[in-house]
């Protein structure tokens, strides 16, 4: 295999991308419609099927953007699809939904049959990325796009891949750790902190792909592209082992903190490279590139303020792998805390440690949605809108809307926590429920829409063998 592969992206996994999300989106409005606006406190599975789900659909998106370039057989391409497709859905609903709502009993073994496979089919496109050769899965043909993919110009090293690929993977399996060894026993998770073993280890991989392909869109030198490599293969396993340590020796937080200091960096370069700060290379520019650049300044600086927020929390309440701040803890506890032993919900967000949680993890999340969905439409944005549908106005509309809902979600959820509110403001978090919320409903909407618009025109055409562009 060559050690470099071309980006673009495959529709269907782009819809099911969009299914995924949707679902994850409409659980987490649920808990706030359903819930905490009336003062009723979150069930813990709409929170873990609210995030779950979503941070899903990044991953599908992830693979969505190399599959068009790899070399798969047909039949592992089409499982790869139809996984994403009903894994996602099916795990929050015959699953969590079905098991902790319901009370089915018999659910809780549903939802290792919906995951695995997810994660499975997620690992092995990561891995052919990274340039392995797996049997069965990878024919011995060079890579052509099917009839629903689209190709772009741009390539980018493999070695981006692995490691965080690696990583993530170890971050997962700890997730089903404690779900066969906690969840599935009823028991508080002990400690506390191997909840930011499986989460952390799995977001920040994702984080620090993303930032790389948005150094790539971007169009950075090769030099300074190369050097946001070396970082990210070295910081990720620090981190890891930085948490592994946190955990199993007891050490202060900043053992793992300082490795994510190295990790911060990559999105420090995009945010310079969206700005036009650091060197580009020679290369011709992606179309619309000037544009693309506001709107990813913009998700950039939220997402560097949302990440230094984390670490904060780290620093100054996450120091022992035994404490939280996320749960309230039983009457003349004090707080932060353990794992409670019975959910009593999540601590307020008022002038507390969790409301700086809430920040860190909800609009952190969405900014990476956003940056997502920005290089997936820097790669094909001209494609489908300027040749395919002829509208090249909508790409500026996204361009727009995208980077505003985590903006609304970041100002909501700062708003929500600020103990010095003026007495009389509507409560803070309205900024987020009815500003950020309308959009990024729109956007999903909008998006799912187009990828199934894109469906039906991609089915009428002939297959591409040219190169694009």
């Amino acid at each position: 295999m060559k050690h470099t592969i071309r980006l673009g992206l495959n529709i269907p996994l782009f819809v099911a991308a969009m299914i995924s999300i949707a679902i994850g989106t409409f659980v987490g409005i649920v808990g706030i419609w359903g819930y905490a606006a009336q003062k009723l406190t979150i069930p813990e599975w709409v929170k873990v099927s609210h995030a779950h789900a979503s941070w899903w659909a990044v991953l599908i998106m992830l693979a969505a953007i190399v599959t068009p370039s790899l070399p798969l057989t047909s039949w592992f391409r089409k499982l790869a699809v139809a996984v994403a497709l009903i894994a996602p859905g099916a795990w929050v609903i015959l699953g969590q939904y079905a098991y902790y709502h319901l009370g089915l009993g018999f659910a809780k073994y549903l939802m290792p049959i919906f995951e695995i496979p997810l994660f499975i089919v997620l690992l092995i496109i990561a891995l052919v990325a990274s340039g392995v050769r797996i049997p069965l899965v990878v024919s011995g043909e060079e890579p052509k796009p099917s009839k629903y993919d689209i190709v772009s110009d741009v390539e980018v090293d493999r070695r981006i891949f692995l490691v965080p690929a690696l990583v993530a993977t170890l971050g997962v399996l700890v997730g089903f750790a404690i779900a066969a060894y906690f969840k599935a026993n009823g028991a508080p998770i002990r400690p506390a902190a191997l909840v930011q073993l499986h989460d952390h280890l799995a977001l920040i991989s994702a984080s620090a792909v993303i930032a790389l392909l948005a150094l790539r869109v971007l169009n950075v030198s090769e030099s300074i592209f190369s050097l946001a490599t070396k970082i990210s293969m070295i910081s990720l396993p620090l981190v890891a082992l930085g948490l592994i340590a946190f955990i199993t020796l007891e050490l202060h937080s900043i053992v793992w903190v300082i490795p994510a200091g190295i990790y911060y960096i990559l999105p420090v370069l995009a945010f310079l490279a969206a700005l036009g700060l650091v060197p580009r290379s020679t290369s011709r520019e992606l179309p619309y590139t000037s544009a693309f650049r506001v709107s990813l300044a913009i998700v950039y600086a939220m997402i560097l303020i949302l990440v230094a927020q984390g670490a904060h929390i780290a620093l100054v309440w996450d120091t022992s792998p035994d404490v939280t701040v996320t749960f309230k803890q039983p009457e003349g506890q004090p707080y932060p805390g353990p794992y409670p032993e019975e959910f009593l919900g999540t601590a307020p967000a008022k002038g507390t440690p969790r409301g700086l949680e809430n920040a860190h993890l909800s609009p952190g999340s969405w900014s990476h949605v956003a940056a997502m969905w920005l290089i997936i439409l820097a790669l094909v944005g001209p494609r489908i809108f300027v040749e395919k549908l002829r509208k090249p106005g909508l790409l500026y509309m996204f361009l727009v809307t995208i980077p505003l809902a985590p903006a609304f979600n970041m100002l909501g959820r700062y708003l929500a926590w600020w103990p010095d509110l003026p007495a009389g403001a509507p409560g803070g978090i309205g900024a987020l429920w009815y500003a950020g919320h309308p959009i990024k409903g729109f956007n999903i909407i909008a998006l799912f829409i187009l990828g199934v618009t894109l469906l039906y025109i991609m089915s009428k055409e002939e297959v591409r063998t040219e190169k694009p562009f």
